[in-house]
């Protein structure tokens, strides 16, 4: 590739790179970074000037972040990889913290990334790029961490048979405890107390007016028991979720006399509950909340989940799962089918991109889709979730830079001048016009050196030639060179002659390569030929 100064279509790529929805970023073998999409850098927090140009592994901030420090080593490590087999290397996931603003406490959030760096090799096999991906799977890795805790707090729940019984006398307002009171709040009886007061005062007082005017209700109902979920103080300071069970015994004018119960400590469950709620919220939050459409899926492919931007767009009902297909354009709808059974069928992320309806004015455009599965403890899809990130604009982008190349190219292709752009300082060729296979035959040119393609001029200093104007960067014509040109292929060469010019191609003032131009110049020369015989012809007079 010539890293020639840049023209109006690499302009167009490079602004197509930076708008790619996923997380790229593009290094030299040096591992010097060459760009990043705009994803990339919101995602990791970075401003582009800050990396560009820059050592991939000096980019690592000085933090005393453990997860800095193992992300650069493993990074290195996949990298080194790279670089000695010349083949795609993924990452194990990797824990990356990135800081969180002052006015959130400052510090670090956890997050966790897939990665994966991939050579982009020369004609020769050489290593000229390295691509790396990455994918943040926050969301999945926390949720594979949620789903293997609340197991394990729901295991220890059913395995959990131990209780506080307790008795109250309310004629004598008495309270009796009995076996587990130590064990599971850490109070002996006489720490705890006989009065009613004792368990009043250790309720805790957010929760104590809501559970005695339950109590109260209950008796003047005249209901035979009572349950309460409240925070009990126990005795190392904490509060414990409990949940109290009581037997209401009546005298004979049905007046409550007596309560025998039992208090068993659900605080396990209770913050495990808690926290699944906390999940789900935060999950539901953040697909309302992406700048995409995104959707979940159960394990068998059924629709669970849209945010609103999908009804946004596509006008479907709120709420309505079935169906989606219909919105999908008509030309698409059956690989889009395709792709996403075989993703069921695998477990398997998946990427494609098709066009959707707009609800609006019925018209199409371009969506990336993303679908990622959640796995189980067996390794087997439980859910899937995917996302849809408009890219009409960078496939109109495209088609148009497309366009243009394909107009370059037949400009080229009718240029007067023959072309050959040499690439590096072995001046090996990237490109040519036709013209050039009338002046020196079906050789072959593409992917070779100059010294192999035309051997026949080393005698006349060309290679030294074409070294000149690399290592100097100075401009050399050559004026009516005479050569022999098939012009019609049929092996009978005639004369010619051509003007030389071979310039080098400059980027930020280093020489990449040379544009060697010719230009036929037999006519002119056959004419002055013509002109001096005349002339001597007249002074012979």
């Amino acid at each position: 590739m010539s890293h020639s100064k840049p023209t109006s279509s690499a302009v167009c790529f490079d602004a197509v790179f930076r708008a790619l929805p996923g997380l790229y970023l593009v290094m030299a073998p040096d591992l010097t970074i060459l760009d990043a999409t705009d994803a990339y850098l919101q995602a990791l927090l970075l401003a582009r000037d800050a990396i560009v140009n820059k050592n991939v592994l000096a980019t690592f901030p000085d933090s005393a972040n453990v997860s800095h420090a193992s992300a650069k080593q493993n990074l290195e490590q996949s990298l080194n990889h790279v670089l000695r087999h010349k083949e795609p290397h993924t990452m194990p996931v990797l824990r990356y913290d990135l800081p969180l603003a002052p006015e959130k406490g400052g510090g670090f959030e956890p997050r966790y990334w897939s990665t994966t760096h991939t050579p982009v090799l020369s004609g020769e096999g050489e290593i000229t790029y390295i691509l790396q991906q990455t994918h943040d799977i926050t969301g999945q890795v926390r949720q594979e961490q949620n789903a293997r805790y609340n197991q394990a707090q729901l295991s220890m729940l059913t395995s959990a048979t131990h209780a506080v019984a307790w008795e109250y006398d309310m004629a004598q307002d008495r309270l009796y405890w009995g076996t587990g009171l130590e064990e599971v709040l850490g109070y002996t009886s006489e720490e705890m107390g006989t009065g009613s007061d004792s368990w009043d005062s250790r309720v805790h007082p957010e929760d104590f007016p809501a559970m005695r005017a339950s109590i109260a209700k209950a008796k003047e109902s005249g209901e035979k028991t009572w349950a309460g979920e409240y925070r009990f103080l126990k005795a190392n300071g904490s509060y414990a979720h409990v949940l109290d069970q009581g037997y209401i015994i009546y005298d004979e004018e049905q007046r409550p006399i007596r309560t025998v119960g039992s208090i068993i400590d659900v605080t396990r469950s209770k913050l495990a509950e808690q926290k699944l709620q906390e999940s789900n919220s935060r999950f539901r939050h953040l697909l309302e909340v992406l700048p995409h459409m995104a959707w979940t899926a159960d394990a068998q492919g059924g629709s669970l989940y849209f945010n609103d931007n999908w009804y946004s767009y596509t006008g479907m009902r709120q709420g309505q799962t079935d169906g989606w297909i219909s919105v999908v354009h008509p030309e698409d709808s059956a690989e889009v089918l395709t792709v996403w059974h075989q993703a069921i069928q695998s477990g398997q992320m998946f990427e494609m991109e098709y066009r959707i309806r707009h609800a609006h004015d019925g018209s199409y455009r371009w969506f990336l889709e993303r679908g990622l599965p959640m796995h189980g403890p067996d390794g087997r899809a439980t859910m899937w979730m995917g996302t849809l990130t408009d890219i009409e604009e960078q496939k109109q982008a495209l088609q148009a830079l497309q366009q243009k190349d394909t107009q370059m190219e037949n400009i080229l292709r009718l240029s007067p001048a023959h072309l050959c752009l040499l690439s590096g300082p072995n001046h090996v060729c990237r490109y040519i016009t036709p013209g050039v296979y009338e002046v020196y035959g079906n050789r072959h040119y593409l992917g070779r050196t100059a010294r192999e393609i035309w051997p026949e001029l080393q005698h006349l200093g060309f290679p030294d030639l074409l070294d000149q104007v690399y290592q100097k960067g100075d401009s050399v014509q050559i004026s009516e060179f005479k050569a022999e040109v098939d012009r019609f292929r049929n092996g009978k060469p005639q004369e010619a002659y051509f003007n030389f010019k071979y310039q080098p191609l400059l980027n930020n003032g280093e020489v990449e390569g040379i544009l060697i131009s010719a230009v036929e110049v037999t006519e002119l020369v056959e004419a002055k030929r013509k002109a001096e015989a005349l002339a001597q012809a007249l002074q012979h007079r």
